[in-house]
């Protein structure tokens, strides 16, 4: 139930974060797909091909993102934001479906915002539930950068269900709505994780602090997702700094990479 919960308080704050990017649809298997969507702002044929395709190594690296694991992903479309990667649908003991995705920055720029819809469909195109994202972490994804999150379907699922995915984004301008943290520290302490994380900008932060869990199995493939608040929830000036803890009870989590962030001036 504190998931549910959750999710909605997440679904509100992006709806007051979301913005009038374009986008478009794709649809993919119940265990796994790949979105191609139209950026916010269409990038050329030859700047798009210019982007370097980053790894959760590099998010790692400027401590958007810290654990232990080491997934890939796909390159996905030149000029395009893209879900690259879906977990396999796995209905909850609530009778929800939490499905962790992979978006992938292919434009030019920065962007934020990033929002994904998905729809189930049966085997004849039936819309048999649709759900949205709760957040993303990184929340401001570089040219060709990876960000993690999850869409929250509130319906039991055929595993065998197809989904259609639609993505939308802004381009980064000014200060981000969502800033992220540097995540200083993520650890796995019995069924939690728990960590520490630093506000490293040149703005004081607001919360609440969102983080955000992704778990893979030990070959790198999404497995799930949880999402808490760390604390204190006060303003955030530069360099300050605070903690989480986020617990996964019994859903299984091999590997992990956490994000963390908060609200930029407002």
């Amino acid at each position: 139930m504190n998931k549910r919960l959750g999710a909605v308080a997440a679904a509100l704050l992006a709806l007051a974060a979301s913005g009038c990017g374009a986008s478009s649809t794709q649809t993919g298997g119940g265990t796994a797909a790949a979105s191609s969507t139209e950026s916010a702002v269409p990038a050329t044929s030859s700047a798009a091909a210019e982007v370097k395709m980053g790894t959760t190594a590099d998010a790692i690296a400027a401590g958007w993102l810290a654990g232990n694991a080491k997934p890939t992903f796909p390159a996905g479309g030149a000029g395009k934001v893209d879900v690259v990667a879906s977990a396999p649908i796995k209905v909850d003991m609530i009778g929800s479906v939490t499905l962790p995705v992979a978006v992938r920055n292919g434009t030019d720029g920065p962007i934020t915002s990033v929002e994904v819809t998905g729809a189930a469909m049966d085997a004849a195109g039936k819309i048999l539930a649709s759900g949205r994202s709760q957040g993303f972490s990184p929340a401001v994804v570089p040219a060709g950068g990876i960000s993690l999150g999850y869409v929250y379907i509130d319906a039991k699922l055929p595993t065998t269900a197809k989904l259609e995915f639609t993505v939308a984004s802004k381009p980064l301008e000014g200060d981000p709505y969502f800033q992220d943290l540097k995540v200083n520290q993520a650890n796995a302490v019995g069924t939690a994780i728990t960590g520490k994380a630093t506000n490293t900008s040149k703005n004081k932060l607001n919360g609440p602090y969102g983080v955000h869990v992704t778990c893979f199995d030990a070959k790198g493939k999404l497995l799930g997702s949880q999402t808490g608040y760390a604390s204190p929830d006060a303003d955030l000036a530069a360099g300050q700094s605070v903690t989480f803890q986020v617990d996964f009870y019994d859903e299984p989590c091999p590997t992990f990479l956490v994000g963390v962030s908060g609200y930029g001036p407002l």
